[in-house]
């Protein structure tokens, strides 16, 4: 009774997701993003991705439908789960309703939901302040992500000290990339998250100038830079850290 119940709160979570509606890419919006990690089922690794692009591709013509970009996790503890997100959201666009949502429910319970063994949710918002991204983001597969927790009591200081980092390195025109979002909902109090995009694996080669060369000149030398990153550093607490690889076929809903 109690996996018959489980199991329901997990395909009726999952048909909710599926069907809520997306906001235009090209049009404003809040900064907000939905990201699903997902555990496929033992040896369903496969007929995931193949019953997942059938949907997409299903779905693609409906008005106001999200659209999922999906990621595979090569490293850490979560190595062979998923990332599914859709972002460029507005929070409004949780309260849309279309009347073909109730079929795509039923569609993705059936056809999608059974090859999956857990997933979970959570909300996350753009720290637009804090990115540094590339104007094109063709050729950028890899992506390095990092959780990180701001002790209570100190965001402010936590925020400060960011921005110095990425005011610096923007002005040095630093040559790796990378954007910081908070989560919103479905994480923990302070949970913040860096985001790094890389052409491969070859790209995250530190070059000249470095990170530790940028950073000292601006604050006077090596000891100013180490003091600066240990007072900032004391903000926070580093989480999980992994590589997640861009799964274009899942991604594609067939409209290009």
């Amino acid at each position: 009774m109690i996996f018959k119940t489980k199991l329901l709160i997990l395909t009726t979570l999952l048909s909710l997701i599926a069907i809520v509606p997306v906001q235009a890419a090209e049009e404003e919006n809040d900064g907000i993003a939905q990201v699903i990690l997902i555990t496929p089922k033992a040896g369903q690794e496969k007929a995931l991705v193949e019953a997942i692009t059938k949907y997409h591709h299903w779905v693609a013509d409906k008005q106001g439908h999200w659209t999922f970009n999906w990621y595979e996790i090569l490293t850490g503890p979560d190595t062979g789960k998923y990332i599914a997100r859709s972002g460029g959201h507005n929070w409004s666009d949780f309260d849309a309703e279309y009347d073909w949502q109730e079929e795509a429910g039923q569609r993705f319970t059936a056809n999608v939901a059974p090859l999956i063994e857990n997933a979970q949710r959570t909300v996350t918002r753009n720290m637009d302040d804090f990115g540094h991204w590339p104007e094109d983001f063709s050729g950028y597969t890899h992506i390095q992500i990092q959780q990180w927790y701001v002790k209570n009591g100190r965001y402010g200081q936590f925020r400060k000290g960011l921005k110095k980092i990425v005011d610096t390195l923007k002005a040095a025109n630093y040559h790796n990339y990378f954007g910081f979002v908070s989560i919103e909902s479905g994480g923990y109090e302070g949970q913040i998250t860096l985001a790094s995009p890389n052409k491969g694996w070859s790209d995250m080669v530190e070059e000249d100038p470095s990170f530790f060369d940028i950073m000292s000149k601006e604050l006077g030398g090596e000891e100013e830079f180490g003091r600066f990153m240990s007072e900032w550093g004391d903000t926070f607490k580093a989480g999980r850290n992994h590589m997640v690889k861009y799964m274009p076929e899942a991604s594609d809903y067939g409209d290009e």
